[in-house]
This record gives C-alpha cells, structure tokens and sequence, in this order.
C-alpha cells in the first residue's frame, strides 16, 4: 500500500494491503507482523530517499503482530 501525504513531501509504503489479500497472497504477515516506512519526496530538486528515522515493526506491537493497511 502507497500512500502519498497531502503536501506531496512524504510517501508512505507498507507491505500489506487489505487482509483477506494479506491472508490469500502473504499468510506470514499475521505470524510475523507488516512494516511502513516513509519515503521522503525531494519535491524542488527530485529525488526519493528513504526515511532512516521512521520505520514502524507492527511485529513488534504490545498486543501482538498487527499488519498497517487502510482502514477507510
């Protein structure tokens, strides 16, 4: 799942979707967890860089493995 922020400066980027696609094409994601990281858009000179201070481990959630998708 993409999603782009409002200001076009930060592209975020998980490996999960929805769950009922989760379960069918990546069943160890509810096992291990999913991960979102962001993306910087250089929106002046170009450019994509990853974010090396923001990366979020659903794996590691206090109530277990969780996966980021949409929710609405």
């Amino acid at each position: 799942m993409l999603r782009l922020s409002l200001d076009g400066k930060g592209l975020y980027a998980t490996d999960s979707l929805f769950s009922s696609w989760d379960n069918q094409f990546y069943p160890d994601l509810k096992q291990s967890g999913s991960t979102l990281v962001q993306i910087d858009c250089n929106t002046e000179a170009g450019g994509l860089e990853i974010n090396p201070n923001f990366l979020i481990d659903f794996g590691q959630s206090p109530n277990g493995p969780g996966r980021a998708h949409e929710n609405g």
